[in-house]
C-alpha cells in the first residue's frame, strides 16, 4: 500500500511517499480502506520528533473510509461499511498510520457512518470535534450563564470549540485571534472577537471586570497566563495544547486565592482508559456534522503526494481551516 512515511524526524520534506506492507487488524481492531485522512497541526509535531515516536512511522490520527477486515472479538462492523476512526490512542502502544491506503484502528475508536455521509467532511472534524466535545462536556461543565473565552478561535480546534459552546448554549463566546487580519476567520458563533494583544483590557470591558467562567486554551504562552488571570471565581482553564511552544508557569496561590481550576486534556493519552466516553463523543460529532448542526467549513481535499506542502502551510499558519488527504486515487 502507499503511505507517507517519516523515516527520520525533521522538516516537512522528511515525509516520503512510498510503498509499505499492508496492515491487518489484531484482536479488538478493524482495518479500514482509507478514503480521507485529516491533517492537523499536531501531525507536524509528530513528524518533527516532538513526541519521540519510534521511526519509521506513518502520521495521521483521523480517517474515514470503509471496513476492510474485522479482528477477533469485534462486533457491530461489517466489511464495506463506512466508518470514521481516531488513531491517536497512544496509550495502547504505537498507533497513528492515517496517511496510508489502509489503516488499523481499535474498535472503540471507530464509529459507523450513515451510508450517505460526506467522508471528506467527517475525516476533517474527528480529532478536533471529539477533543472539543469531551473538553466542554466532561470537563468544563458548561452552564447557560457562562462566559467562555476561546484562545486561537480562528484555528481548527478553537473554531469547533466555539461552535459547540455556542450550541450548548452559553451566554457569551469570546474568540481570541492573533491579529486584526484574523478576525474574519473567527466563527460566526463568537459573540465577540478580540485580538490577543488586547486580551486583558477587552475581557475586563466585556465582563465589567468580573472575568470569564471558562477559558479553552490550545495556544499556551503569554495568552494562557493572561487568560488565567481573567478567570472569575470558580472559573475553569482547560489546557488542550500548546501551539505556541511556550509553556508558562501558573501560580498555585493565584488558583487558591482566586478559586480557579486548571485542567488538562490530552485525548491521545487517555482514550484507551475511557473508551465509552470516546465513542459517545465520536457518535455525537459525526451526527452533528452529518445533520449540518456542526457547520464546519468544507475541508480542502488534496492528494497524498501533496502532504509535505500541507505540513509546510500548517507550520507557517497559511493553511486553510482544515485539509484532508485523498487516499483512494
Amino acid at each position: 500500500m502507499r503511505a507517507a512515511v517519516v523515516k527520520v524526524p525533521g522538516p516537512a520534506e522528511s515525509l516520503e511517499i512510498t510503498e509499505v506492507p499492508d496492515v491487518a487488524p489484531a484482536e479488538g481492531e478493524v482495518s479500514i480502506d482509507v478514503e480521507f485522512a485529516g491533517v492537523g497541526f499536531v501531525d507536524t509535531l509528530f513528524r518533527s520528533g516532538a513526541f519521540g515516536l519510534q521511526t519509521p512511522f506513518v502520521p495521521g490520527i483521523e480517517v474515514s473510509g470503509r471496513i476492510r477486515a474485522v479482528g477477533t472479538g469485534v462486533t457491530g462492523f461489517a466489511v464495506g461499511q463506512p466508518v470514521g476512526a481516531l488513531l491517536n490512542d497512544f496509550g495502547r502502544g504505537a498507533r497513528a498510520g492515517g496517511y496510508a491506503e489502509i489503516a488499523v484502528a481499535h474498535a472503540s475508536m471507530t464509529v459507523p457512518l450513515p451510508a450517505d455521509a460526506d467522508l471528506a467532511r467527517v475525516a476533517g472534524v474527528l480529532v478536533n470535534g471529539v477533543t472539543a466535545w469531551m473538553a466542554l462536556h466532561d470537563l468544563a461543565r458548561l452552564r447557560v450563564d457562562d462566559d467562555v473565552l476561546v484562545l486561537g478561535a480562528s484555528g481548527g480546534l478553537g473554531g469547533i470549540v466555539s461552535h459547540l459552546a455556542a450550541q450548548h448554549p452559553v451566554r457569551r463566546v469570546i474568540g481570541v485571534v492573533g491579529s486584526d487580519a484574523r478576525r474574519a476567520s473567527a466563527p460566526d458563533e463568537c459573540t465577540d472577537v478580540i485580538v490577543g494583544a488586547d486580551l486583558l483590557a477587552r475581557v475586563d470591558e466585556l465582563t465589567d471586570g468580573r472575568g470569564v467562567d471558562v477559558v479553552v486554551d490550545p495556544v499556551g504562552g503569554e495568552l494562557r497566563t493572561q487568560a488565567f488571570d481573567r478567570l472569575a471565581p470558580f472559573g475553569r482553564l482547560l489546557v488542550l495544547g500548546n501551539a505556541s511552544g511556550q509553556d508558562r508557569s501558573l501560580s498555585g496561590d493565584a488558583a487558591f486565592y482566586g478559586t480557579r481550576q486548571v485542567m488538562g486534556f490530552s485525548l491521545g493519552g487517555v482514550a484507551h482508559l475511557v473508551p465509552d466516553q470516546v465513542r459517545t463523543a465520536l457518535a455525537a460529532v459525526v451526527s452533528l456534522t452529518h445533520r449540518g448542526v456542526l457547520r464546519e467549513p468544507a475541508p480542502s481535499v488534496v492528494p497524498l503526494s501533496n502532504v509535505a506542502e500541507v505540513h509546510h502551510a500548517l507550520e507557517t499558519r497559511s493553511a486553510p481551516p482544515k485539509t484532508v488527504l485523498a487516499l483512494q486515487a
